[in-house]
């Protein structure tokens, strides 16, 4: 194919950006949402494994254990939830075609 000189842009050069909107992640709120709680959850046990380090008898407290626990199955339940309504979303926006 060849290039239309017509259309041509100044100083695009042929190159061109990533188009997000095509991202089958990146295609909505919901799942960018889900991302986020996904990165707390990740975030959490990086957290956690680091209380373990800098104990002094080398294991959290339970105090230590339970916010880690509780933070990182929340934030697991809500980017779930989040991921599965960003793919209904999607689904009912393009008709039910994927």
């Amino acid at each position: 194919m060849a290039a239309d000189p017509a259309n041509a842009k100044p100083g695009a050069n042929g190159s061109r950006r990533p188009d997000h909107s095509h991202s089958r992640f990146l295609r909505n709120t919901p799942r960018k949402v889900a991302l986020f709680f996904f990165v707390v959850a990740f975030a959490a046990l990086v957290i956690g494994g680091g209380f373990a380090e800098i104990s002094k008898n080398g294991s959290p407290t339970s105090l230590e254990t339970a916010v880690v626990r509780w933070t990182i199955l929340g934030s697991l339940v809500i980017g779930v939830s989040a991921y599965r309504i960003g793919g209904r979303f999607w689904a009912e926006r393009s008709d039910g075609s994927r």
